[in-house]
């Protein structure tokens, strides 16, 4: 006979189990929600399988990744930290913290995450090339070449975007023939990846072959009209290519668009230069230096060009 006390760990254990399972659907439901675009139902899904089950990280880093879809990123933030709190070794909420953290333009907090992140899944070579673009760009060289080798040891190019990533890490690293190679290699697996197109025009332009950067630029320009430095790229291009014209025409148009612009400006003052118009280079170096905006590198080229000139440097426009 079994008595009171076992049958009601019995019935405990059975409810336990119930309420696991139930949530364990509703989890499943929302997925199936945020994979075919429709958050709202996701998110009502993640609610009711946490009431089930409050302490599910993969619960809670679901509920975070459907917060992001609807651009609520401070919720997001919380439930992955809620994720992490029920289970400090599960991986995926630092990834996607960090993730977060891109998003929002805080470099410092997504490099942070990615490192705990690879903590923990020291094989994402994905997530190392993420982590080496931040190093990158934010002049961390020697650790962004260190990210971008171990990216090259966990990836492998079996999509555009993989064969893309590896090439960027490759070019960085100054291998420019392992990164044409990984482009190639990406436009062969889809010959309409932007991003490789892209790159491979800049690596034919590290490389000398402007005619063949100017085609890929072009190209590049004509699947995606704004793409971020592509006819920048391709002025820079032209110029090279003794096409000074083309380029202080398509310069001048990008100037109008983007005013404030220190890499148009500075461009812009190179083809001047190169189509023999002194003074209009002059005083597209000056501004510049005047620009708000202007990078030190951007300033710092134009304080060389004009000395080059032999006007001076930016102290006589201050």
């Amino acid at each position: 006979m079994i008595n009171d006390e076992k049958l009601t760990a019995v019935i405990m254990k059975n409810s336990t189990s119930q309420r696991i399972q139930k949530s364990q659907e509703l989890s499943m439901r929302g997925y199936q929600h945020l994979f075919d675009g429709d958050a709202e139902q996701a998110l009502a899904c993640f609610h009711q399988a946490l009431d089930l089950a409050p302490e599910s990280p993969v619960i809670l880093n679901n509920l975070g990744n459907t917060l992001v879809q609807l651009s609520r990123l401070n919720e997001a933030i919380d439930a992955y930290n809620q994720a992490i709190d029920a289970n400090p070794t599960y991986p995926r909420p630092y990834a996607n913290l960090a993730i977060v953290y891109q998003l929002a333009d805080d470099s410092e907090a997504a490099m942070q995450y990615y490192e705990r992140y690879m903590a923990l899944a020291p094989d994402d070579g994905e997530a190392y090339h993420n982590l080496g673009l931040l190093y990158m760009n934010t002049g961390r060289d020697e650790a962004a070449r260190a990210a971008f080798e171990s990216a090259a040891r966990y990836l492998v190019p079996e999509t555009a975007e993989r064969a893309t990533n590896l090439g960027v890490g490759a070019f960085f690293r100054g291998d420019l023939d392992a990164a044409f190679s990984m482009f190639e290699k990406a436009l062969s697996l889809d010959a309409a990846f932007v991003p490789a197109r892209y790159h491979l025009g800049v690596t034919h332009l590290c490389q000398g072959r402007c005619a063949e950067a100017i085609e890929a630029f072009e190209a590049v320009l004509e699947a995606a009209q704004d793409y971020p430095q592509a006819a920048v790229n391709l002025a820079v291009a032209y110029n090279t290519d003794g096409q000074a014209d083309k380029a202080v025409a398509l310069l001048e148009a990008l100037q109008e668009q983007q005013p404030d612009e220190s890499g148009v400006a500075l461009n812009l003052g190179f083809a001047y230069q190169e189509a023999g118009r002194v003074e209009d280079a002059t005083a597209s170096f000056c501004r510049v230096i005047t620009l708000p905006t202007a990078t030190p590198g951007h300033v710092e080229k134009a304080q060389l060009a004009l000395e080059d000139l032999g006007v001076g440097t930016s102290q006589d426009f201050d």
